[in-house]
């Protein structure tokens, strides 16, 4: 645990990033079902995926993920339309890296180096569109 005070009282014991560390599971599944060449079929796959990481989010105290929630909200409901536009998709996806790279630098020792798989898999995602 670290020092930081947005950490303190959450429940968890975890610093703030480790969390985002801990929803790898659903951005990979979601990232696989970015990596297709269908965006119209991309909500069954990625959708509820999302509505996960979201939700692991925001049991955390304090607002250090809210910029990373309403990214992977807009994301949501981006793909939630009949026909997502790529470079709406690719926009957030860019977003979404550079806030998980930030996330890293408050996550523990063990925490960082998926955090940075996770920023650079969602920059590849967003290279493919």
């Amino acid at each position: 645990m670290t020092p930081d005070s947005s950490a303190t009282g959450s429940g968890h014991g975890h610093a703030p990033g480790s969390v985002l560390a801990g929803s790898q599971t659903h951005l990979e599944a979601t990232l696989h079902a970015l990596q297709t060449d269908h965006l119209p079929n991309l909500r069954p796959a990625a959708g509820d995926n999302l509505y996960r990481w979201m939700h692991m989010l925001q049991t955390v105290e304090g607002d250090q993920f809210a910029p990373l929630i309403a990214e992977l909200q807009n994301l949501y409901n981006a793909i939630s339309h009949d026909n997502p536009a790529g470079p709406q998709v690719q926009g957030i996806l860019q977003n979404l890296a550079e806030l998980t790279t930030q996330a890293a630098t408050s996550a523990d020792a063990g925490s960082q180096g998926k955090l940075m798989q996770l920023a650079e898999a969602l920059r590849a995602a967003a290279a493919t569109l």
